[in-house]
């Protein structure tokens, strides 16, 4: 008598193909919740659009506190034992086997076993040169993207695949209200696929990497304040994972990020240009540019790392 309960619908509307996959979310979250990780449990999925005009899935309300992208909103004793349960509800959810939970079965895998970089990679830049063509010509192209393409497929790293969240970051979490904090739930499984694991960490540790630009699009990185380096995330990851540290191709995984929210800004300006912004507002110029720069700052990144020779 006294259960709640969260209805998640699509948003009404033309949507991009594949976006706001409520039934992809479902599927991923009834396959976990049945081998014990932590999701919210789910009931039931609707994908007649006459019911209430978008297809939608019904879960359990889970009650606990969503911290901020920094854990600012936690007390500052508490942040750190609060990054190793992240790292290790993470590396959990990595240990499944797609498989296993069934989803690779059916007329609709969930997703595809290997090249998932390969793949993402080829999608972003189809995804990017459509994104300058349809502007009219007021988003230019990245700069740096052709000589990023090409670092990114001279120096791909060994293939691995399992379940992925698709945005992991602390404000898709649920912790429980009382110290130890720890993961209840984790939540927004819209992008969740099969794909590499390192996409996931490289997503958590992508506001080390933005510097000043990390505080316009206000993400700052675990701790906020440093109280958190990078290497005690990426080390506790391993330990729970037991990946050997420090990661091989870090440097990869971590352009790629930064590459992927290029694109991701890039489109806002896009859209902005095209007067479809979600908010209606928007500078078409100031978006190429943080666009432009985080591209650039892929690039330096891999420059960095294997060498400016190509």
């Amino acid at each position: 008598a006294n259960h709640r309960y969260v209805l998640r619908k699509q948003p009404p509307g033309k949507l991009i193909r594949g976006a706001h996959a409520v039934d992809r979310e479902f599927r991923v979250m009834k396959a976990l919740n049945q081998v014990g990780y932590e999701v919210p449990p789910v009931h039931v999925l609707c994908e007649d659009p006459q019911v209430i005009g978008t297809p939608f899935y019904v879960m359990s309300f889970m009650e606990g506190r969503i911290p901020d992208n920094g854990l600012l909103n936690l007390p500052k004793e508490e942040r750190p034992a609060v990054m190793q349960s992240i790292v290790q509800s993470l590396a959990k959810l990595h240990g499944y086997d797609p498989k296993e939970l069934g989803l690779l079965e059916g007329a609709k895998p969930f997703g595809k076993m290997g090249g998932f970089y390969e793949r993402q990679i080829r999608t972003l830049q189809r995804t990017s040169e459509a994104q300058v063509s349809n502007s009219e010509g007021q988003v230019p192209a990245m700069k740096a993207m052709p000589e990023l393409l090409r670092f990114f497929k001279d120096n791909m790293p060994p293939d691995r695949s399992c379940v992925i969240h698709g945005d992991w970051k602390p404000d898709n979490l649920i912790l429980s209200k009382e110290a130890p904090r720890r993961v209840l739930a984790v939540v927004d499984w819209e992008l969740s696929t099969i794909g590499h694991p390192m996409s996931d960490l490289a997503n958590l540790c992508l506001p080390y990497h933005l510097g000043e630009f990390g505080k316009v699009v206000d993400y700052p990185p675990l701790g906020g304040d440093g109280s958190i380096s990078e290497e005690e995330v990426l080390r506790s990851y391993c330990q729970a994972a037991g990946v050997e540290y420090p990661i091989d191709h870090w440097s990869f995984y971590t352009a790629f990020a930064c590459f992927r929210l290029a694109v991701i800004i890039q489109g806002v300006a896009m859209r902005t240009s095209r007067g479809s912004a979600s908010d209606g507002t928007g500078n078409v110029k100031m978006q190429s540019e943080a666009a432009d720069s985080m591209c650039s700052l892929a690039l330096s990144i891999m420059r960095k790392a294997f060498g400016s020779r190509l």
